[in-house]
């Protein structure tokens, strides 16, 4: 396989990947809210696998399009990066001197695997959860992967206090 291949493969596998970065992301935030450390372990755990479950889908769903570049894309994408015409750079094939053609870098496909561009509503949510709640452990946050973790940290006062302030207006059962 030649590089311009390997970028082309990695540009098309990129996006299928990004619901990973995604739900680890959502997942974190979640950490440092400290919303798990509200859960009984089986309900963090049973949050954490309906996660893995939604993201195995649209991982699957992604890679289900995959298809190797074909000689004629690679022919073009040599062409467009070097600023040659298509012909130009299939004739350069036979020749046993010619120009030496670079391979561009692989183009960000993160916007396509992420059309709902979460990935912003985690990066906005941990960007509030710091000004909001204030630097946390980072045991808080890897305590989010981990639902049966024996000494969990608690959930932050701030979290702990709006929870109560919804339960205080909740109507009464009946």
């Amino acid at each position: 396989m030649t590089g311009t291949e390997w970028v082309m493969i990695w540009e098309r596998i990129l996006p299928a990947l990004a619901p990973i970065v995604v739900s680890a992301s959502l997942i974190a935030v979640a950490g440092q809210w400290g919303l798990f450390a509200l859960l009984v372990p089986l309900a963090h755990a049973g949050v954490l696998a309906g996660i893995v479950i939604v993201t195995v889908v649209f991982v699957g769903r992604g890679l289900m399009g995959f298809k190797r570049p074909t000689f004629q894309e690679i022919i073009a994408r040599l062409a467009l990066d070097n600023g040659y015409e298509y012909h130009k750079v299939l004739g350069m094939r036979h020749l046993k001197v010619h120009p030496k053609l670079k391979v561009a870098k692989p183009k960000a496909g993160l916007a396509q695997g992420d059309p709902m561009a979460l990935r912003f509503v985690a990066a906005l949510a941990a960007v509030l959860g710091f000004l909001i709640i204030g630097p946390v452990s980072i045991n808080q946050v890897s305590a989010a992967f981990n639902p049966f973790l024996k000494d969990r940290p608690p959930a932050p006062a701030a979290i702990i206090a709006v929870s109560q302030n919804l339960m205080g207006h909740m109507p009464p059962n009946g």
